[in-house]
């Protein structure tokens, strides 16, 4: 019996041992299987972050071809002459006027040439052509004097050649004499005054050439001219004559300077009735070198002041009188105040 009970307990003993390893061994293998699936799970969720991280920088290598390719590579695929042709229309774009230009050219068209708009008139020079220079001390030497016998020497030295220049106006009015002549265009010059006080336009016109116009009108629109011709200290006499020709040798201007010594007077107000210069009282003694004007070979020419000569030595003008706003002092002011 003892020794059944030893057998036995000995069978026991080996039989335990086995059924402990059996179990670990299967804690064992779970163990690793969840380690595995442990790894894989970890493993998994590592991809899916790096994923995610590298998502918003990865670029999908193929992808959906474009029905349009882009500008660059279209352009590169065309040939020369449609390359011309884009090009051209962008040009076109820049500037309509080349666009408009060659489709004129193309269909045959002649293109006028470019041209800037100016006011040209042919019924008078645009100024005073070898203009006369008055000697100095004129009207106040005496010809005893050297002064005086100097411009009788310069006079008798300027008559050949006006001689010359009254024949070709001559050729245009045959009843044309230098004396006759200053008379009537000291009539000129008093009617053109008058008009000029009244500011009557169409007698300015017809009495002053396109020059002389805005040169006499200027600035007068607002005021009052009062001017009287009083008497003449001399007589008128023509001093200058030339002729010169404009555009085509046919077309020929003739320009006379009248020398006028005359007693006048002259007094200008502003808009607001204030005397600006002179007087209306007082008369002076005036030294004038007038210049007229004809378009010989027009067919209605007619002598016209076309401007007039201011030596380098006479006498300056006297200033203006300007009204101004009076600026009220703080005296007036309280004075305003007390009323």
């Amino acid at each position: 019996m003892h020794r059944e009970d030893s057998v036995s307990r000995e069978d026991q003993c080996i039989h335990l041992p086995d059924q402990c390893t059996c179990r670990r061994l299967h804690l064992v293998r779970k163990n690793k299987k969840m380690s595995l699936q442990s790894l894989k799970s970890a493993n998994r969720l590592k991809m899916r972050q790096v994923a995610c991280l590298t998502s918003s920088w990865i670029v999908p290598v193929r992808h959906r071809t474009r029905i349009n390719p882009p500008k660059a590579t279209k352009k590169g695929r065309l040939l020369l002459k449609d390359q011309k042709r884009l090009k051209l229309k962008e040009e076109y774009k820049q500037d309509p006027q080349k666009m408009l230009t060659e489709t004129l050219k193309k269909s045959g068209i002649k293109l006028c040439p470019p041209f800037t708009e100016r006011a040209v008139t042919i019924t008078c020079t645009g100024d005073i052509f070898e203009p006369y220079v008055p000697p100095e001390g004129d009207g106040k030497a005496m010809s005893l004097t050297p002064e005086g016998a100097k411009q009788r020497l310069e006079r008798a030295k300027n008559i050949g050649v006006t001689q010359l220049h009254q024949r070709k106006i001559r050729q245009f009015e045959p009843e044309f004499t230098a004396s006759e002549f200053a008379w009537k265009a000291q009539k000129i010059f008093i009617d053109a005054h008058n008009a000029l006080q009244d500011f009557d336009k169409n007698i300015l016109h017809r009495l002053v050439t396109e020059r002389a116009y805005p040169e006499m009108t200027k600035g007068f629109q607002f005021k009052t001219i009062r001017w009287k011709f009083l008497e003449s200290i001399e007589k008128p006499r023509v001093v200058h004559m030339r002729t010169t020709d404009m555009i085509d040798k046919g077309n020929l201007y003739g320009q006379v300077t009248v020398r006028f010594h005359s007693t006048q007077t002259l007094a200008i107000y502003d808009r607001f009735g204030r005397l600006m210069l002179g007087s209306e009282d007082i008369p002076k003694d005036v030294l004038e070198y007038v210049v007229f004007e004809k378009h010989l070979s027009g067919l209605y020419g007619s002598w016209r002041i076309h401007g007039k000569i201011v030596p380098a030595w006479a006498a300056s003008l006297e200033p203006i009188v300007k009204t101004v706003i009076i600026q009220a002092s703080e005296d007036t002011e309280l004075t305003m105040q007390d009323r």
